[in-house]
């Protein structure tokens, strides 16, 4: 009987007594992900559009929570100036922290009464006292 090449590539590993490990042949490239679609330019402005409006809302609801807190921004300059909302809110923050550094704590006493207690509470102790057997 003739080896033939079937035969000599199943053939048992002399050593080990069990079949070779098979070699795997490299995997071939995976293909490149397809182009994005070309987006027209009634698209592009209408996305465009899209996200300015949304960051301008976000601005005037920054500018409405500033006030609320007593800070004055001028939400209309910020759209004009291109200012991103994560800039202005850090900007309502410094002012914030600003006027809490600046503002002085002081504590002051109550002022003391010329009556030395209540007349509400003499007046129940005299009924207690009134009340407790001699």
């Amino acid at each position: 009987m003739k080896p033939t090449a079937t035969t000599t590539s199943e053939a048992l590993d002399p050593e080990t007594g069990e079949d070779p490990a098979p070699v795997a042949a490299p995997a071939p490239n995976p293909p490149a992900p397809p182009a994005p679609a070309p987006v027209s330019n009634g698209d592009a402005a209408a996305f465009a559009t899209s996200l300015a409006r949304a960051e301008a809302a976000e601005l005037a609801t920054i500018g409405a929570q500033a006030a609320r807190l007593g800070v004055s921004i001028d939400v209309a300059e910020a759209v004009q100036k291109g200012i991103k909302p994560d800039a202005l809110r850090a900007s309502v923050l410094n002012q914030l922290a600003a006027r809490g550094d600046a503002a002085a704590i002081t504590v002051v006493p109550p002022p003391k009464s010329a009556a030395p207690e209540s007349p509400l509470l003499a007046a129940v102790k005299r009924a207690a006292s009134a009340a407790k057997p001699s």
